[in-house]
């Protein structure tokens, strides 16, 4: 049975039993970025780039992925298995360009591995399948260059997302997890219910939704939607 339902919407990141910090990335703090990102042109899904600052690894950088901000294009790139990338605003030759700290987590990008929010201000979510589950970072635009949290976030569930839930026109991290407090082994925390924990851009946590008895009962899943009416203290 789902738990009662509490206040407003997010975007959760999860690991077995919360969020997964890992030791090897230093958590950047993020301003919140100016409104007004210039306009970029852009490139195609496939498109070979090998001259996006010196490339992907040893070969010519790919677009993986790409979306369209605000005006500006956003191409996600990397080499021919995933395994290198970076997130570029503006076409061949843009040196709008940040590298991606979760593909040295041994993350592969892949053609769903995008996701942008439609806010003032241009934020990227970049992901990946890892470990059974899924692996993002967040890059915010500001001014004309990328920042990002080098905090990476993990779902046990498979589903880190953009929200805008506490309806500030400014995204949350949305990531959906086991709920394992009472169980016993990982096998058993994979049949645990799902909830959807809510951080702020700067990876402060901003609540919970209450659990569920599988993923696929979250709003929208696993596009995940949540409000803030149904946040409140994550255990």
């Amino acid at each position: 049975m789902r738990s009662p339902a509490l206040p407003r919407p997010v975007l959760v990141v999860v690991s077995l039993a919360g969020v997964v910090v890992v030791a090897s990335l230093v958590v950047a703090v993020l301003l919140r970025p100016d409104p007004s990102p210039p306009v970029f042109a852009g490139g195609q899904a496939g498109q070979v780039n090998p001259t996006a600052s010196a490339g992907c690894g040893d070969e010519p950088c790919r677009v993986v992925a790409s979306a369209d901000v605000n005006g500006m294009t956003v191409e996600l790139l990397a080499d021919h298995e995933g395994g290198t990338g970076k997130l570029r605003a503006g076409g061949p030759g843009s040196a709008k360009v940040a590298e991606t700290a979760i593909t040295g987590m041994g993350v592969r990008l892949n053609r769903d591995s995008l996701r942008c929010a439609e806010t003032a201000t241009p934020v990227c979510l970049v992901r990946g399948p890892h470990d059974g589950g899924t692996a993002g970072e967040i890059h915010v635009w500001r001014g004309d260059t990328w920042r990002a949290a080098e905090r990476p976030y993990f779902s046990d569930a498979g589903a880190i997302v953009l929200d805008d839930v506490v309806g500030d026109d400014t995204p949350e991290v949305v990531v959906v997890r086991h709920e394992c407090s009472s169980a016993g082994t990982a096998a058993e925390c994979q049949q645990a219910p799902v909830l959807a924990e809510v951080f702020d851009l700067r990876g402060g946590e901003v609540g919970c939704t209450g659990t569920y008895n599988s993923p696929g009962e979250l709003r929208n899943w696993p596009d995940v939607t949540v409000t803030e009416s149904e946040l409140g203290a994550c255990r």
